[in-house]
């Protein structure tokens, strides 16, 4: 049956989390004719017993394995029925009607047809602001700012602010256009993101990143709504931090290698090496360095190997790496 709104949730081995979401979809969400699709991730858990038990519409999709978060993404766009549809983690909570005020927002703004995605303010549990807003997309100047010598330069003598001291949390009280948005929650139209889906090459992280900028280079614009708030615990569907690094540190080399040319993303590959090269000299015993010189091997290889190949994703978790 035909909705207005079709929420999407991938889960993977976040049983209460996810009930605390959907339980606080159902409670908040008034005004709306909307559906909630749920992917599973080869969960192995209580997940789908817990919520098919308790919410009897929901659309359980079970994708038989692991196959990352964009791909099921996919998997549950695919079946959306929706004129709207919404991204949302499942160790996200609503608590007041974001939806439907951040679908009304949407609405509002000129040329619908020009809008890619619409986030709201996203907060921690005690209402801290978590930096939603991204005001650029990642690449050469980035890594060149990780560079203590480049920054003396950039700041001294070109008198440029870096990158990362734009203050992300300055304008969250003040509606505007950004340059990307991370999908903890996000709104858009189910045109909009049909016709581009997320590139399954990536098994988790930047893969949103990437959909932000394939987007824009269409000509869609991605907007911040300050006017409502869902509380985020950051962190909390992943808790194993070295093989989370790793899988950051691995779909960054792969979305720089998506974004721009083969030429660009090897001086990227060049002047990671160079920095790591100094890190080593200031540091030799430095183990993060040592980390990063053996992932920037290992990795720079397989996104070269899986890259534009069709059902592959560069799945890190299970990788057997150098221990130091």
């Amino acid at each position: 049956m035909k909705k207005e709104v079709s929420i999407i949730i991938v889960n993977y081995k976040t049983p209460h989390l996810l009930e605390a979401c959907v339980s606080s979809i159902y409670k908040h969400t008034e005004g709306v004719d909307f559906e909630v699709i749920i992917v599973d991730n080869d969960s192995r858990d209580n997940s789908k017993e817990l919520i098919i038990s308790q919410f009897k519409n929901v659309l359980w999709i079970d994708s038989q394995q692991n196959v990352g978060f964009g791909r099921a993404n996919n998997i549950g766009l695919k079946e959306a029925q929706g004129d709207y549809v919404v991204l949302i983690n499942s160790d996200v909570e609503l608590f007041e009607n974001s939806i439907l005020l951040t679908l009304d927002h949407l609405k509002s703004i000129p040329n619908p047809n020009k809008v890619g995605f619409v986030g709201c303010k996203i907060v921690h549990r005690d209402g801290a602001p978590q930096p939603s807003c991204n005001y650029w997309n990642p690449g050469i100047r980035e890594l060149l700012e990780a560079n203590a010598l480049v920054i003396k330069f950039w700041q001294r003598i070109l008198k440029r602010k870096i990158l990362h001291d734009i203050d992300k949390y300055a304008r969250l009280d003040e509606n505007h256009e950004v340059t990307h948005l991370g999908v903890p929650f996000v709104i858009c139209t189910r045109e909009a993101i049909q016709e581009n889906y997320f590139d399954e090459n990536f098994f988790m992280y930047f893969e949103d990143c990437e959909l932000n900028a394939r987007m824009s280079i269409k000509g869609l614009k991605h907007y911040y709504f300050s006017g409502t708030s869902v509380y985020h615990h950051i962190g909390a569907s992943n808790k194993d931090n070295e093989k989370r690094d790793r899988q950051i540190f691995a779909s960054r080399l792969l979305y720089i290698k998506k974004r721009y040319s083969a030429l660009y993303y090897r001086f990227f590959v060049l002047i990671f090496k160079f920095n790591l090269f100094l890190d080593g000299l200031a540091d030799s015993s430095h183990l993060t360095t040592k980390k990063h010189k053996v992932w920037l091997k290992v990795y720079n290889k397989k996104v070269n190997e899986i890259s534009g190949v069709p059902n592959e994703s560069l799945n890190t978790y299970s990788d057997v790496l150098q221990e130091f």
